[in-house]
């Protein structure tokens, strides 16, 4: 059972990792303690009860992976920007405990995605077509909300592929992080895990002083293009969180 197992992790964790734009050389992972993530025995995967300290290091690993598949564009008044508006926003978040890092990918496709613990990635894409540093706001704010969310965590809690580990004594963290990286690049949010994270996206940018109505402004503004930009592709029901996000604007919310 165990060699089947492990021939089918390796299988799933093989497939479709070539998503990236641009090859970089790999990054070692930095070994880092996992605490009770993992354990021996029968309970590896202890996903239930990570500290904020484990989505941080699960994050890290994650991004191992990301800097292995993904070119991080180097311009430095670009990854201030990013930055300074990421952060404005996390901490207005409900999860501004994590240390937020913010990076720029070299993509021309206009999208954003983040893993866990922190890590947030938007591309060179998107940031051409934002109109604005209220829009930037309103997709980071969305980001940020699967953070808080633990969108990640909850998919690989959910997965069969984690739970079958979770039987198997030996894995290191290192196959752990790499099916987290597949799970989050993968496996699409589902259309509940969107409508939440808008709505924390937009309490969270009104709370930093930007202006809310910005975020269903840049998914109409998505919406009028002749192909359909990976942001919306990738995530659900566009037209209907457009309308879910104006009526809580004007209700306040």
């Amino acid at each position: 059972m165990v060699y089947k197992l492990r021939k089918r992790l390796a299988f799933l964790l093989g497939l479709g990792m070539s998503i990236g734009v641009g090859l970089s050389t790999p990054t070692p992972a930095t070994a880092l303690p996992w605490g009770s993530l993992l354990l021996n025995g029968a309970q590896l995967l202890q996903l239930s009860s990570l500290s904020t300290k484990q989505k941080v290091a699960l994050g890290h690993q994650i991004h191992q992976q990301v800097l292995s598949k993904y070119k991080l564009d180097t311009n430095s008044e670009t990854n201030a920007y990013v930055n300074r508006v990421g952060q404005r926003v996390a901490a207005a978040s409900s999860c501004s405990q994590y240390p937020f890092h913010f990076y720029v990918v070299q993509d021309r496709s206009i999208n954003a995605f983040s893993t866990t613990g922190g890590y947030v990635y938007v591309n060179t894409g998107l940031l051409k077509a934002v109109d604005n540093e209220d829009q930037l706001a309103g997709v980071l704010g969305h980001e940020i909300g699967h953070i808080c969310d633990n969108d990640l965590i909850n998919k690989m809690k959910q997965s069969d592929l984690a739970q079958g580990l979770a039987s198997v004594a030996g894995v290191d963290q290192s196959t752990i992080a790499a099916l987290g990286y597949k799970l989050a690049f993968e496996l699409p949010n589902s259309r509940q895990d969107e409508y939440n994270a808008d709505a924390q996206g937009l309490k969270y940018m009104k709370r930093a002083g930007y202006n809310p109505n910005a975020l269903p402004a840049f998914l109409s503004k998505l919406l009028n293009q002749s192909s359909t930009p990976a942001f919306l592709s990738d995530h659900p029901g566009s037209k209907q969180r457009i309308a879910v996000l104006e009526k809580k604007i004007a209700a306040g919310q």
